[in-house]
């Protein structure tokens, strides 16, 4: 993202608890994040949906007294979003929603390392 034009000054960082009644402000966050980049109104769901896949998926099956941190940084025609939380059970990724997620992002991973689960996501402009 060096190359594209900032939108803003710096990204934005939002600390949610772990469940899944928060999922509409990461995903209102996200939304914010499209519309400051400039994507289109079909891109800016794409990564809405995106992010609430991915968020759900750091949860894990047992997300109580977890905190999860978002970051959000938007430049002319990308999105990027990180996620990170403590890493507890298994990532819940269905093959379902690996499908979904990589027909909607431009790239995604999602990984534990070192005790911390975490997911990085971008979405570029199709325009």
């Amino acid at each position: 993202m060096s190359s594209s034009k900032r939108v803003d000054d710096g990204s934005v960082s939002l600390t949610v608890p772990g469940r899944p009644e928060y999922l509409r402000l990461v995903r209102l966050a996200a939304a914010d994040s499209g519309a400051r980049a400039d994507l289109s109104i079909d891109d800016v769901e794409d990564l809405r949906i995106a992010v609430d896949e991915l968020t759900y998926a750091l949860m894990g099956e047992n997300p109580v007294d977890k905190t999860l941190t978002l970051r959000y940084l938007a430049s002319e025609g990308v999105v990027e979003i990180e996620g990170t939380c403590v890493a507890t059970g298994e990532p819940v990724v269905s093959e379902l929603s690996q499908t979904i997620i990589g027909a909607v992002v431009d790239e995604h991973e999602i990984s534990d390392r070192d005790g911390i689960r975490r997911f990085r996501l971008v979405k570029r402009s199709r325009t």
